[in-house]
């Protein structure tokens, strides 16, 4: 026992003691901890390791290629970086979760910005221009606001809710998600919403990924993952861009691509997540199905801030379907420079150096309907190809002076509105011209902001009836009225309660000048009449082209250098420009600046071109929207978002006329021989209607009215069927009866085509005019080319088509595409022979036609919309005359005279049938 208790003391005060101490209680420690992590918290941590960091993710599949019918690549695949987020961070609270994911969105961006890449962000609001807007509109706003204020449904929504500004529900969104707008910017907090939204919708499945940018360079990426710790969430991935080949002669029916919406969500329904990319419209939405494939699946091991740590299995997506078009894109691209060049030509006929915008002849009837330089100069800064900003910033001695200039007509227009709201009560109808324009605006402005409620109008109130019909109510009037009447939603301009007429009025005063100081679109409309006084010259607004980088001097210094020294003046400079299609006329966006065309082979009802004009750059809108290119696109005064082909419906003018002869022949209100004597007025009915041709046409028959386009012919036949019924003039009869043959033509009814198109509509008013095309006829160019096929087929109306065929991803056919038709009109070959026979006069009276040495039919269309425009220009044609091979229709839209449809329609038959000049 004596010999123990020795060795414990020598042990004790051995050297190595401490050690083993030391040993013992890390082993202690250890096992402790073992236990804790096994015993313990075993089941705990089991749970969250197959729950949290074992994840399903879905591989997407390769986007089917689009090719056009002779298999020339339209739309691909292309391999980038994507820069992802997703909400997969662990958080004290909900407060620490905002700031940290709040600050990584931040901070990413940053990054973007910084090495030149750009972000997408498909929120529905947008920002331009100091402006907040939305930019859906109906059912697709209606979904917005419910999701955004977690609302049942849509009919949950309240007035309040449904009525909300863009800018109020970008504060709202603000708010919910702690977002401090002043502290990040408006552009990053508009993204940081958009991002928290989806997180917010999926908030089920945390580790779900939404795009923050596509295609971003290797510098981004390298910073990405340097500050990977610091970004929460965001992790890079390869993934697959849509590229799209000659894009802007073709976007309108290709489309683009990007994120699916909630709304798209509801549509697509499964199969679908929120972070997938979708066809967003034309060609790419319609055919999603086919071009999508089917989704591939891996199971992953991830960490604690989302990033794939562990693959474990992977199921391989399958492909999209590749889909061939009817389209020849050659042909395509050959008439998309071909409207320019015909737009070009009427424009530089109608350019002035004047600043008489009409001429009237002795009748009083407008004679001449000019472009002045004047105009031309605005557009420069009113269609944004100069930046009012840049002006403000004051680079240039010349931008400092222009500036100048706008700083005191700001103070005078403001400082006039501001005593006019307050003390002036000038009635409207007394006002100037410039000024009529200004209190205009701010009525505008309260509307569009729902400040003025016009849901709360009596619209029969006598001081409303005459602000909106009449001349002698002043703005101030309405809008003191409009308070005692409950019109003015104080509510939105502030939280403050006031107790007098006379304090609201004042506050809602303050509002508009405090509005008006900052508002880029009211500073134009004083540029304007800065430009028309000469107080800013064209010479000067010229010189911004060239100082804010719209053109490059160095490309073009003989001209930069003339017009500075004076040698070379405005309106040469731009009329140089302008022929030369430095700046287009799609750019300058005046009257006229658009054009469509479509081709079809009758054959089988396969449409060969689709052309509008002006167009955009869908690779700019796939994948990573360029927000400030779809802003441009959205403010473009050309709207080249809208398809003119398939969306823009106007009056069909004459090219109405053969429709009007078949069915008052196939009623037997006239026949094939009929003649009615044009002396150039109907004078059957009060006021007597006029042909075109003042002095008449003499003795027409159905054939020769057509060649002539003789409009006192029609306007007998139109009265003729509208008295049909029991002889007494019925103009709805009428109308009814020219609309069944517009719907049996395949021209009042919707094309069947695989884009987007609006809904036609037949007139509904005025029999008489309705007959030569007129009345409340609405067509589009789309609707012209199934209504000329369906007569030089003698017929045949198809349902048109895009599609040629189906193929998978290995070029095997799936699927031979044809155009079904839609109905068989059958009239007697007479009524046919009749129509065919006067088209083909019709088509030689032209010497454009004449020109080309063959066989044409063709009916020309002038419709006028206002008499202070220039006039719609309208062609329906097909060729060869008796074995037609295509069909075509023309439309320029303010393009003045009917002859210069004609001049493109040869144009095109030119490089449809290999003619040479």
């Amino acid at each position: 026992m004596k010999e123990v208790f020795e060795y414990i003391v020598s042990l004790l005060k051995s050297r190595i003691f401490p050690m083993i101490l030391v040993f013992i209680i890390m082993i202690s420690i250890l096992v402790h901890r073992l236990f804790v992590l096994q015993i313990v918290n075993g089941d705990s941590y089991v749970e969250d390791l197959s729950s949290s960091i074992k994840k399903d993710m879905s591989v997407v599949a390769a986007r089917g290629r689009i090719y056009d019918r002779n298999g020339v690549l339209l739309a691909y695949n292309d391999l980038s970086y994507a820069v992802k987020i997703s909400d997969s961070g662990r958080y004290s609270d909900n407060a620490v979760k905002n700031k940290t994911i709040n600050n990584s969105i931040d901070k990413t961006l940053t990054i973007i910005e910084t090495n030149g890449d750009t972000y997408s962000n498909d929120l529905p609001i947008i920002y331009n221009n100091g402006q907040f807007s939305y930019n859906v509109e109906g059912t697709s706003l209606l979904r917005f606001l419910r999701d955004s204020y977690g609302t049942e449904s849509i009919a949950a929504l309240s007035d309040e809710q449904k009525a909300t500004s863009a800018e109020n529900m970008f504060k709202y969104l603000c708010e919910v998600y702690s977002i401090n707008y002043e502290e990040f910017g408006i552009e990053h907090s508009l993204m940081m919403v958009n991002l928290r939204r989806y997180m917010a919708a999926n908030s089920y499945n945390r580790y779900l990924t939404f795009i923050i940018a596509n295609e971003v360079s290797d510098k981004t990426v390298a910073a990405i993952l340097e500050n990977s710790d610091e970004l929460v969430g965001v992790t890079v991935e390869e993934q697959y861009i849509r590229r799209y080949v000659d894009s802007v002669y073709c976007s309108q029916i290709l489309g683009y691509t990007g994120t699916v919406s909630n709304a798209e969500l509801e549509e697509l329904g499964d199969g679908y997540e929120s972070n997938d990319i979708v066809g967003k419209s034309g060609i790419e939405k319609s055919m999603e199905s086919e071009l999508s494939g089917s989704k591939g699946e891996k199971s992953v091991y991830v960490d604690t801030v989302g990033r794939i740590t562990e693959v474990l299995d992977e199921e391989d997506p399958q492909a999209g379907h590749d889909v061939y078009l009817t389209i020849d894109i050659n042909l395509q691209k050959s008439i998309y420079h071909a409207i320019e060049d015909e737009i070009t030509s009427i424009f530089m006929q109608y350019f002035t150096p004047g600043n008489n915008k009409i001429t009237y002849n002795g009748s009083g009837d407008v004679d001449t309907i000019y472009i002045t330089a004047q105009e031309v100069y605005f557009a420069l800064i009113d269609n944004n190809l100069v930046s009012l900003k840049q002006i403000q910033e004051q680079n240039t001695a010349n931008e400092a002076e222009i500036y100048s200039q706008f700083e005191t007509k700001k103070s005078e227009t403001l400082s006039w509105l501001k005593d006019e709201l307050t003390s002036g009560d000038t009635a409207y109808g007394k006002l100037s011209e410039e000024q009529k324009l200004y209190i205009w605006y701010i009525y505008d402005l309260l509307r569009s902001e729902n400040i003025f409620s016009l849901a709360n109008v009596d619209t029969s109130d006598s001081v409303y009836y005459d602000w909106i019909y009449g001349d002698s109510t002043s703005l101030s009037q309405l809008l003191t009225y409009g308070i005692s009447k409950n019109w003015i939603n104080m509510s939105s301009l502030t939280s403050e309660k006031y107790t007098s007429l006379q304090e609201s009025y004042d506050a809602l005063v303050d509002y508009v000048i405090s509005a008006l100081d900052s508002d880029t679109a009211f500073f134009k409309k004083m540029y304007k009449y800065m430009i028309n006084a000469g107080s800013i010259s064209g010479r000067q607004v010229c010189m911004l082209l060239y100082e804010q980088g719209v053109l490059d001097i160095n490309a073009d210094d003989s001209k930069y250098q003339a017009l500075v020294s004076g040698s070379m003046g405005a309106y040469e400079f731009m009329s140089y420009i302008v022929s030369n299609k430095i700046i287009t006329v799609g750019q300058l966006a005046l009257k006229p600046c658009s054009g469509s065309a479509v081709v079809t082979n009758p054959n089988n009802g396969d449409i060969l071109a689709l052309v509008s004009y002006p167009s955009y750059d869908n690779n700019k809108l796939s994948g990573t929207v360029d927000a400030k290119y779809y802003n441009s696109l959205v403010s473009d005064n050309a709207s080249p978002l809208l398809n003119r082909a398939t969306q823009s419906f106007i009056a069909p003018g004459s090219t109405y006329k053969p429709c009007t002869i078949i069915a008052g022949i196939d009623t037997g209100i006239i026949s094939s021989s009929t003649t009615f004597n044009c002396s150039g007025v109907f004078d059957k009915v009060t006021p007597s209607p006029r042909c075109w041709q003042k002095w008449g046409h003499g003795s027409e028959t159905p054939v020769t009215a057509i060649r002539d386009s003789c409009n006192v012919y029609m306007y007998n036949v139109g009265y003729n069927l509208a008295c049909s019924k029991n002889g007494s003039y019925n103009s709805t009869y009428g109308t009814n009866v020219l609309k069944k043959y517009s719907d049996m033509l395949g021209l009042s009814t919707k094309s069947g085509i695989e884009i987007e198109e609006g809904t036609p509509g037949a007139s509904s008013q005025n029999a008489i005019a309705s007959a030569i095309g007129q009345g409340n006829h609405r067509y589009s160019t789309l609707n012209l080319a199934r209504y000329v096929t369906t007569l030089a087929t003698s017929g045949t109306c198809y349902n048109l088509t895009l599609i040629d065929k189906i193929t998978d991803y290995d070029g095997n056919v799936l699927r031979d595409n044809s155009a079904e038709v839609n109905n068989k009109v059958e009239l007697s070959s007479d009524i046919w022979n009749t129509v065919h026979t006067g088209m083909n006069l019709a088509a030689g009276t032209y010497s454009a036609f004449s020109s080309l040495k063959m066989s044409i039919a063709a009916k020309t269309g002038t419709a006028q919309e206002k008499t202070t425009d220039p006039d719609h220009a309208t062609l329906i044609t097909y060729a060869p005359y008796e074995n037609p091979e295509y069909c075509m229709a023309v439309r320029i839209q303010n393009g003045y005279a009917s002859g210069n449809a004609v001049t493109l329609g040869a144009d095109i038959y030119k490089m449809l049938f290999n003619i040479s000049d």
